[in-house]
C-alpha cells in the first residue's frame, strides 16, 4: 500500500491497478483511508466507480478479515459516505459470525458505522449489546460515546446497554473530550431515557467549565439534550448563554435554531443571548441561511420566550414568504402560531399560507395539534380565511378522535374568533370538549375558551343549546379568574377625563354574561373600552386590533353594548388635559 500521506484518488488507482494482489489486510486499511479525507474529496469518492468495486471486492474477500479489518472497513465506507448495502450485509454476518473476536474499540467502530451508514441490523446491534455488556468496564470514553450514539441513531433499543453506560460514563465523565460528551448527551435524549439524572449532572458540572473548547454544534447537541430531556439545569444554560453569546459568529442557522428552541423548551430566560440573535440578523442577512424548519424553530422560540423582537420576526416572516414552497405542513402551522403569538402584522405571510394550504396534500399532513395551531393563529391575528377555516372544519369532524383537551378547546375559540358560520363544527367541538376526561385535563386558559365559544354560539344560533348547566358555570368561572380588574394608570386616566366631561359611568362592570367593560354607564348601555398593547398586533408604522378584541367587540355588540374604544397609541399622543377631555367627547358624541 502507498504511504499514510497518499489521496483518495492515489489509493483507488493503486486498487484499479493492482487489487487482485491486495490481500485483505490491504482491502481494510484502502478503505479506511479514503474515508479520512472531506469536503468535495469525499463527494468525489462517493461517485467513483473505483469505489464500488472495491466494496465488491471487500465483500467477495470478507471471509478472510480478522476483526479489525471488519470493524475499519465498515468505519471507512461509513465514513466517506459510499452506499454499499451488500458489503454491510455481509460484514453483519461475519461480525455476528466472530463477535468474541472484536475488542471494545472494534465493537464501538462498528456500531457506529452501520449506525452512520443508515443500515438496519437489528440482530447485530442486539449481539453487540450483550457482549459489551460484559464488557463494558475496557470501554474508553470514545467507545462509550460511540456506542451510545450508534444504537440511538439506528434506534435499536438496549434499556440495559444505555444504563450500563450510563453507569460507566458518570464515573468518568471527566476523562471524555467535548465531543463525546457532546454525543452521549444526545444519544440519552435521542433514545429517550429520561431517568439518568447522574449522568446529566455530571455532564453539566465537566463541561461548564470548558465551554470554550465546545464546538458550536457540540454546544447546540448539549442543550438540545438537555432540554429535549427536561432536565433542571438553569445555571449550566446560562453558562451556556454567555458563551454562545460572546461566539455567535460561529454558529450556523441550525445551531441558532437548535439554540433559541433550546432556551424556550427548558423555560430559562435568556434575553441577552436571542436579543443577539435579533441583533445579528442583518449582518449579513441571517435569515436567509435558515432552512424552512430552521425558521419556523427560531421564530417559535421567540414567541415561547416571549421575547420582543419584531424586526427579527418580521424578516422571518418576509423570507417564509418567499419560500413556503420549501416547507412543510407542521414548519408551516408553527410558523404561522409564533408570529400568532408574537403579535406580528405580516397580511402577506398569512394570505400566502392560506394559498399554500387550501386544496393541498398539506391540509391532510397537519396533525390534530397542527390544525388547532394553524386554526388558532389566523383567529389571533384576525386574518379573514373563510376558504381555510372550511377546509378545517372538514378535517377537524373527520379526525375530531385524535384531538386533545387543549386543541379541542383552541379550535373551538378559533373558529369563534373567526365568526365561522358553521354551527355543526362548533357543536362537534364542544360535545368532545364537554367529555369528561377532556373537561378535566383543561386549564383555566382552555375552559375560558370554551365560555367564549357558548357564549357565542348561544348568539349566533338561539335554542340549539341545551339550558345553561354546570359546564357553563364552570368555564365562567374560569373566564373571570383570567380577568384582570385592577385598572391600570392607563385606565384612571381616560376614567378622569370621563368624569371631568360629566359623563357618569362604574369602573370595570362585569355584564350579566360575565363579560368585563372598563367604564359602563349602566342606565345607557354604553361602555369604555381602553385597550392596550397586547390587544394588537404590531406591523411597521401601524397597530391593527387582534382577533381576541374583534371577537369580545363583536359579543358586546350584539348583547347591546355600545362601546367607544380608546386605543393605547391614540391617547398616549394626547397633550395635557384639554387634549384629553376633547378626545373623550368625540368619542362619545357629548357637545
Amino acid at each position: 500500500m502507498t504511504g499514510r500521506g497518499a489521496t483518495p484518488d492515489t489509493i483507488l488507482s493503486l486498487f484499479a491497478a493492482e487489487g487482485a494482489r491486495f490481500n485483505a489486510r490491504n482491502l481494510s486499511t484502502a478503505a479506511h483511508r479514503v474515508a479520512k479525507f472531506g469536503g468535495g474529496i469525499r463527494t468525489r469518492v462517493r461517485r467513483d466507480r473505483r469505489a464500488t468495486a472495491l466494496a465488491d471486492a471487500c465483500r467477495m474477500r470478507a471471509r478472510e478479515f480478522d476483526a479489525q479489518n471488519l470493524a475499519n472497513t465498515a468505519w471507512g465506507f461509513a465514513k466517506a459516505g459510499i452506499e454499499a448495502p451488500l458489503l454491510f450485509g455481509t460484514i453483519a454476518d461475519e461480525t455476528l459470525r466472530r463477535l468474541d473476536d472484536f475488542n471494545p474499540q472494534n465493537l464501538a467502530n462498528t456500531a457506529w458505522a452501520f449506525a452512520t451508514a443508515r443500515v438496519e441490523a437489528d440482530r447485530l446491534f442486539r449481539a453487540i449489546a450483550s457482549i459489551a455488556l460484559a464488557r463494558l468496564d475496557d470501554f474508553n470514553p470514545q467507545a462509550l460515546a460511540n456506542t451510545s450514539w450508534a444504537f440511538a441513531t439506528n434506534k435499536a433499543r438496549s434499556p440495559r446497554l444505555f444504563a450500563a453506560i450510563a453507569n460507566a460514563a458518570t464515573s468518568r465523565v471527566g476523562e471524555f473530550k467535548t465531543q463525546e460528551l457532546a454525543n452521549t448527551a444526545w444519544a440519552f435524549a435521542t433514545a429517550g431515557y429520561k431517568k439518568e439524572a447522574r449522568l446529566f449532572d455530571a455532564i453539566a458540572a465537566t463541561a461548564r467549565p470548558r465551554l470554550r473548547d465546545f464546538k458550536v454544534r457540540e454546544l447546540a447537541n448539549v442543550l438540545w439534550a438537555f432540554a429535549t430531556l427536561g432536565v433542571d439545569a438553569p445555571a449550566f444554560f446560562e453558562a451556556i448563554a454567555d458563551a454562545a453569546r460572546l461566539r455567535l459568529g460561529e454558529f450556523y442557522a441550525r445551531d441558532i435554531s437548535i439554540t433559541v428552541w433550546a432556551f424556550a423548551t427548558a423555560g430559562v430566560e435568556a434575553r441577552h443571548l436571542f436579543d443577539a440573535v435579533a441583533k445579528a440578523a442583518p449582518r449579513p442577512r441571517l435569515v436567509d441561511g435558515f432552512e424552512s424548519r430552521d425558521l419556523a424553530t427560531t421564530a417559535w422560540a421567540f414567541a415561547k420566550a416571549r421575547v420582543d423582537a419584531p424586526r427579527f420576526l418580521d424578516e422571518i416572516a418576509d423570507v417564509a414568504r418567499s419560500r413556503l414552497d420549501e416547507f412543510n405542513a407542521h414548519d408551516l402551522a408553527k410558523t404561522a402560531w409564533a408570529l400568532a403569538t408574537a403579535a406580528v402584522d405580516a397580511p402577506r405571510l398569512y394570505a400566502a399560507i392560506v394559498e399554500a394550504v387550501v386544496g393541498s396534500r398539506r391540509l391532510r399532513d397537519l396533525s390534530a395539534r397542527d390544525l388547532a395551531n394553524i386554526s388558532w393563529a389566523f383567529a389571533t391575528v384576525g386574518v379573514q380565511a373563510p376558504r381555510l377555516f372550511d377546509e378545517i372544519a372538514r378535517a377537524v369532524r373527520s379526525r375530531l378522535r385524535s384531538f386533545d383537551s387543549s386543541a379541542l378547546a383552541a379550535a373551538a375559540w378559533a373558529f369563534a374568533c373567526a365568526d365561522s358560520k358553521d354551527p355543526d363544527v362548533f357543536l362537534d367541538l364542544l360535545v368532545a370538549s364537554e367529555q369528561e376526561n377532556n373537561i378535566h385535563a383543561l386549564d383555566d386558559r382552555g375552559l375560558s375558551q370554551l365560555y367564549l365559544v357558548t357564549l357565542h354560539f348561544r348568539l349566533e344560533w338561539p335554542g340549539r343549546l341545551s339550558r345553561r348547566g354546570r359546564l357553563e358555570d364552570l368555564f365562567e368561572r374560569a373566564y373571570q379568574r383570567t380577568q384582570n380588574d385592577r385598572p391600570s394608570e392607563l385606565h384612571r386616566e381616560v376614567a378622569a377625563a370621563l368624569d371631568r366631561v360629566g359623563w357618569a359611568h362604574v369602573l370595570e362592570h362585569r355584564t350579566t354574561e360575565g363579560l368585563s367593560l372598563d367604564m359602563a354607564q349602566l342606565e345607557t348601555k354604553r361602555a369604555v373600552e381602553v385597550d392596550g398593547p397586547a390587544r394588537f398586533l404590531r406591523g411597521a408604522n401601524r397597530w391593527v386590533e387582534n382577533g381576541p378584541l374583534r371577537l369580545k367587540s363583536r359579543l358586546l355588540l350584539r348583547l347591546g353594548w355600545d362601546v367607544a374604544r380608546v386605543p393605547f397609541f391614540e391617547w398616549c399622543a394626547l397633550h395635557g388635559q384639554g387634549e384629553q377631555d376633547a378626545y373623550v367627547r368625540a368619542k362619545l358624541g357629548i357637545e
